[in-house]
């Protein structure tokens, strides 16, 4: 990790070429209908679909080597508004930073829904 020597070295280290969490969450919100409309074809019970925009995370998938095999995002929420009726959207990220919406899947299946 780089140390820092002045308040200013921020401006030497950070990647200002990637979008921040906002913005991501900015870029999904434009492709929400898409993103529910994924979610109700998974199970013929799904009537309504919520996202927790607050839940969203994002890591490196891990490959064996060091710098990863990208960048992923988690996005969580809850369907028919039962907050029990929950489940996890993953997407890949784009070198440009913002999530592709053609890799959404369910890393997590819709729980207690039932079948």
């Amino acid at each position: 990790m780089t140390q820092m020597k002045t308040p200013f070295d921020i401006f030497l280290i950070k990647d200002y070429t990637k979008p921040t969490k906002d913005e991501q969450i900015d870029y999904l919100k434009k492709h929400e209908q898409e993103m529910i409309d994924f979610v109700k074809t998974q199970n013929p019970k799904v009537e309504s679909v919520k996202f927790d925009w607050d839940s969203i995370q994002t890591g490196v998938t891990g490959n064996g080597t060091l710098q990863g095999a990208g960048d992923y995002l988690l996005l969580f929420g809850y369907v028919n508004n039962d907050k029990d009726k929950d489940f996890r959207m993953d997407l890949d990220v784009d070198d440009t930073g913002l999530p592709e919406i053609s890799s959404m899947t369910l890393g997590q299946v819709i729980q207690n829904l039932g079948e």
